[in-house]
């Protein structure tokens, strides 16, 4: 026994009685930091965010405008009105708040305000302040969530552009092989073209030469 821990006595035991440690036990500090470990080996996975349905949309914004319609129904119903002029502006009111209506399928969010409780409606509200914090701060419009760590997406993406790389220095590469035979070939024709004239300045200098020497003999 060591320090209250262990075996008064080993008899009948079938151990030496010493404390041993337990190689198989996990702690939980060791499960903790193994987690942590998986945590950073592996790459989050983003859930991505929900998308509206604009026709669950354009459903419960008609449906609000014929609340207000009803609303103001009962409103001159209950102050005696004939139904006919009830009708009538009943009809203006409609027309007047589906034609504010945005289309179908057009987000009518400014992406400013809060919760609204309906789901659809506030993923419409997420999707337009996602919107304008991409344009805000210049993101592409492929950008997709979480693609910085999918290691094999950004490999992929590594190896497209240092292909696209040197094919753009091979083309550098190519034009500027082409200027320079472009103006090798000019400086040969311009040497050429310099030969040439010497030669004909030659021949008509001797041509004079035998001119002048013909009209001394005639002399």
């Amino acid at each position: 026994m060591y320090n209250g821990i262990g075996l008064a006595s080993v008899r009948g035991s079938g151990t030496n009685g010493y404390v041993t440690k337990n190689m198989a036990h996990v702690s939980r500090q060791r499960q903790a930091d193994r987690k942590s470990q998986d945590h950073f080996r592996e790459p989050p996975k983003l859930r991505a965010p929900a998308k509206a349905n604009s026709e669950i949309l354009d459903h419960n914004r008609k449906r609000e405008v014929e609340v207000k319609c009803l609303a103001l129904q009962e409103q001159l119903e209950e102050q005696g009105l004939a139904a006919d002029e009830v009708e009538e502006k009943v009809s203006a009111l409609r027309t007047k708040l589906l034609v504010k209506l945005p289309a179908p399928g057009e987000s009518s969010s400014s992406g400013v305000g809060g919760r609204t409780g309906e789901t659809h409606a506030d993923a419409e509200r997420k999707a337009a302040e996602a919107a304008a914090l991409k344009g805000a701060l210049g993101i592409s419009e492929s950008y997709v969530p979480g693609q910085a760590f999918d290691r094999e997406l950004q490999q992929k993406l590594k190896e497209e552009r240092m292909a696209k790389r040197e094919a753009e220095e091979q083309a550098r590469r190519e034009a500027e092989e082409e200027l320079e035979r472009e103006r090798e070939r000019e400086e040969r024709r311009k040497r050429k073209e310099a030969r040439r004239e010497e030669k004909e300045a030659a021949r008509a200098e001797k041509k004079l030469r035998r001119s002048k020497h013909r009209d001394e003999e005639d002399d």
